[in-house]
């Protein structure tokens, strides 16, 4: 991309992407209620997007970004790139020592009390199941809400977690 990127814009292709795929689903068949489940969101919300043409302005990045991969539309279409690059991951976001000795640490205590990923993944609407598969592979940060939301659905204090993995990171 020669040209400086304008969020706006970015925002404004990326929602007209979203609008129209969801108008397609609809026209398939698909119920605004599946269409939600599917997006992670109310069947209002799905129902406000297509009346309105509203939401994009009002969404986080984070869940636009999730809108975009569960209807599988591309980065690169909505940052009209000719050649498929996109900027590199940020360092500071990739996966330390510590989260991956939290993840670790999580899968262990989870497997013990009989829960595995899909089941976390049931009880945490907010949270899809790759996010949660990556996270507790140690290959994505959890942000401290995600991290409390998983323990709380694996059922340990997240003190006993941080505590354990602090010991295996010493360990190393």
């Amino acid at each position: 991309m020669a040209e400086i990127m304008d969020s706006y814009k970015i925002n404004e292709r990326a929602w007209g992407l979203i609008l129209s795929r969801i108008n397609e689903r609809l026209k398939a068949g698909a119920t605004q209620s599946s269409i939600a489940r599917m997006l992670g969101c109310d069947r209002a919300t799905v129902n406000r997007w297509i009346q309105d043409r509203r939401g994009g302005e009002r969404t986080t990045f984070r869940d636009m970004i999730r809108y975009l991969d569960r209807l599988r539309i591309p980065l690169r279409e909505v940052f009209l790139s000719d050649d498929g690059e996109l900027p590199p991951p940020s360092p500071d976001r990739a996966p330390t020592d510590l989260d991956k000795a939290i993840a670790s640490t999580l899968v262990v205590v989870a497997k013990a009390v009989g829960k595995g990923t899909a089941d976390i993944a049931r009880e945490l609407e907010i949270l899809n199941l790759p996010d949660i598969k990556a996270m507790m592979r140690g290959k994505a940060s959890m942000r401290a809400s995600d991290f409390s939301k998983i323990c709380r659905a694996v059922g340990v204090d997240p003190g006993v977690i941080l505590k354990r993995a602090e010991t295996l990171r010493g360990e190393e």
